[in-house]
């Protein structure tokens, strides 16, 4: 074959295959147009029903399972403090951080309740009332020393 040949069978072949192909709307690929000229609701309706769902957000408690969610800033510094000292001393931070972390193994469960009791008890209060002495030690002894540091 020639090259006048093989030219004029691929013009032939590509003639064919767009003669039997169809156009089709984009309407029917994906639907018909989204108008962009403006919304149905103004900014300030807008405004009003996100600020109207924010305050839905919370589930009401009849509707929770478990207990509610602490208060934003429920617990003291100080407080926060002595639980993570009590969960240190009870052992908890070496058990739970394991790889191994079994929480029915009944090492892990006489911790937990070790860490529990002395959370509930008096351990807990003697642990809160050192640092906050501590805490009032630092605060007695900062004015001297930025006294000091400005002389």
């Amino acid at each position: 074959m020639n090259a006048r040949q093989v030219l004029g069978v691929s013009v032939l072949a590509l003639a064919g295959a767009t003669a039997f192909a169809q156009t089709v709307p984009a309407e029917q690929w994906v639907g018909a147009p989204i108008t962009t000229t403006g919304g149905a609701y103004s900014r300030s309706a807008v405004t009003a029903d996100m600020a109207a769902s924010r305050s839905m957000m919370s589930a009401p408690q009849e509707y929770r399972v478990g207990p509610a969610d602490p208060a934003t800033g429920a617990m003291s510094r100080v407080e926060v403090a002595a639980d993570t000292n009590l969960w240190i001393r009870s052992g908890m931070s070496q058990v739970a951080n394991r790889d191994s972390f079994d929480p029915s193994s009944p090492a892990y469960r006489a911790q937990m309740a070790a860490y529990q009791r002395m959370r509930s008890g008096p351990e807990f209060m003697a642990e809160m009332q050192r640092l906050q002495g501590a805490r009032m030690q630092q605060t007695a002894t900062a004015p001297s020393d930025a006294g000091s540091a400005a002389n």
